[in-house]
């Protein structure tokens, strides 16, 4: 392991354990929104994977990639709650309820709102699968291994829902710069 933050927790370092937990309250928070509106759960998960973290912090030395492990372990504590409390039972094909608006897109940027609109449409015609792993790959910055292990899919499973969505993507966005910029 060479995160420096893990190694420090792993020896009992309690402001480290305290810095990770703030860096990735906000990231998990924002991230458990894409499933739920029950921000208890969100709460209740988030404080679960950090618990856990220092139980087992002396297990930390095997974690390769600590935002994948986070990532991970959180998805897992989050959607076991969310089915105990709405005492659900998920087929797995079926897909989480994942949303994903044109501002996670745009941030901070000056599009006009009528492009902002259809930008926005041509995102609601991508699966929730799909909104997921584009979201894990570009704004989490993790891997294609990673996000098949956490969407509990095959790697190559991952390559096609990603292609298939910049896919769809990149055919909205041909007829909007068309429409916009020609």
């Amino acid at each position: 392991m060479d995160n420096p933050v893990f190694k420090h927790i792993q020896n009992g370092d309690i402001d480290a354990y305290s810095g990770l937990y703030k860096e990735y309250y906000k990231r998990f928070y924002n991230y458990g929104r894409k499933f739920t509106t029950h921000t208890f759960l969100i709460e209740d998960s988030i404080q679960e994977v950090f618990l856990d973290l220092w139980k087992r912090r002396d297990k930390l030395s095997h974690v390769d990639s600590p935002n994948y492990y986070l990532y991970s372990s959180f998805r897992y504590v989050l959607i076991r709650k969310i089915r105990q409390h709405e005492k659900m039972v998920f087929n797995q094909s079926e897909e989480e309820n994942f949303e994903f608006s044109a501002e996670h897109v745009v941030v901070n940027s000056e599009l006009s709102e009528e492009l902002q609109i259809k930008l926005q449409k041509a995102i609601k015609t991508l699966t929730g699968r799909q909104l997921e792993a584009i979201f894990l790959m570009y704004y989490e910055d993790l891997s294609y291994k990673e996000v098949a292990s956490i969407l509990n899919i095959s790697v190559k499973a991952t390559y096609k829902i990603m292609a298939r969505s910049l896919l769809a993507l990149k055919e909205k966005f041909t007829i909007l710069y068309v429409l916009f910029f020609v």
